[in-house]
């Protein structure tokens, strides 16, 4: 790539922006002037190669970008991914505009982003028109010291380390919020926010709908932060998506139910009053909601206490149960910290043991399911 100084100096920061949010708008901004950027092209892909399910449509989220940058003279929103459509492969995008136009050309991603670079296709092409430069994010550990010695090793090459630290929010958390009806003003600016609420882009399904009529304010809260950390390790996990978020969306649904007017309803023997919402809930769920997939009910049935041999999904439940954005206990820092490291299976074994010590060092009564759980996983 030519070191030209006189060249234009041009940034592409590309996404999906399924909805853009405040976190884009400060990426943005702070790029420009980082990079003391004469142009930022906004680009939206039209469906990204490594999502499983579609965004909204590409009209709404060009809608929505067009109003979260309206008036910023050095942006432009660019809809050549969205007119190519097909899958939109970043190598593809950089040439063409270098291509199209000589410059110094940044692609700007996260740090998320920099760790799966090397899986993206042709990424030495990406990098033989332009210099990647990276923003670090909260919440998202990324060793860039690794990165960087693997960039020289097999590119030949360094990335632009931003000094940006972006906050620890997703268009995922302000899709869910959306649909869980918990307002957006914190996460988007407020004409994005609107637009969404106006054309109805995320609404809930039936089980969303269900737990927003059984549910206060702050208890739906909690349970859309519970869905969204969950979400936030489910693929990395390999497990279903659907089948997460219907877990998640349903583990506190009978949490202000009388159990003893649930016609069928029979509590086993020996559960303690905390852990009833939980035995009641997977109940609800299977006969008010006819679901019959044994690994989500039981997942819902010991989402609190835990129990001995459970699933992947289970314990995926109960973790992000205990680590949700909303949770504020002495300790819950540490577990989140390691929630975002890549041992998950000792998250969850640390999560085991602060549940017991929480009950003991309270006195409360400690429910069998949870001492057969924390001897199983010790052992194990």
């Amino acid at each position: 790539m030519c070191d030209n100084k006189n060249m234009e100096r041009i940034g592409i920061f590309g996404g999906t922006f399924n909805p853009v949010h405040f976190e884009h708008v400060a990426v943005a901004k702070s790029a420009i002037k980082e990079l003391n950027l004469d142009k930022l092209i906004i680009m939206p892909t039209f469906f990204p190669p490594h999502k499983v399910k579609a965004p909204i449509s590409p009209k709404h989220r060009l809608n929505m970008l067009n109003l979260a940058f309206e008036g910023e003279e050095k942006i432009e929103i660019s809809d050549y991914e969205i007119q190519k459509e097909g899958k939109s492969y970043t190598y593809l995008t950089v040439e063409h505009f270098y291509n199209e136009n000589p410059c110094e050309l940044f692609f700007i991603v996260g740090g998320d982003m920099l760790t799966n670079f090397k899986t993206w296709k042709y990424p030495e092409r990406i990098l033989a028109v332009c210099n990647l430069a990276v923003f670090g994010r909260e919440g998202v550990f990324t060793d860039f010291s690794f990165e960087k010695q693997y960039f020289k090793e097999h590119f030949g090459k360094e990335f632009i380390r931003l000094n940006f630290i972006g906050k620890d929010f997703s268009s995922t958390k302000i899709r869910t919020y959306a649909q869980f009806g918990i307002p957006l003003d914190t996460l988007a600016p407020p004409a994005v926010a609107k637009y969404i609420l106006e054309n109805n882009l995320y609404d809930g399904d039936k089980y969303v709908d269900f737990v927003k009529k059984a549910l206060p304010e702050k208890r739906l809260k909690h349970t859309a932060d519970v869905v969204i950390s969950a979400l936030s390790k489910a693929k990395d996990l390999g497990l279903d998506q659907q089948k997460v978020f219907i877990s998640a969306t349903l583990h506190d649904v009978a949490k202000y139910r009388d159990y003893t007017t649930v016609s069928g309803f029979k509590l086993p023997e020996g559960v303690p009053q905390p852990v009833i919402h939980s035995f009641l809930g997977a109940f609800v769920a299977e006969q008010e909601l006819g679901i019959n997939d044994e690994e989500i009910l039981d997942a819902i049935r010991y989402h609190t206490s835990g129990k001995a041999d459970m699933s992947l999904l289970g314990k995926l439940i109960f973790v992000a149960d205990m680590v949700e954005e909303g949770r504020n206990y002495e300790g819950v820092e540490y577990l989140r910290d390691l929630y975002l490291k890549d041992d998950f299976e000792f998250c969850f074994r640390e999560c085991l043991r602060e549940e017991l010590l929480h009950l003991q060092n309270k006195k409360q009564e400690i429910y069998v399911e949870t001492l057969n759980a924390y001897n199983f996983y010790k052992e194990n």
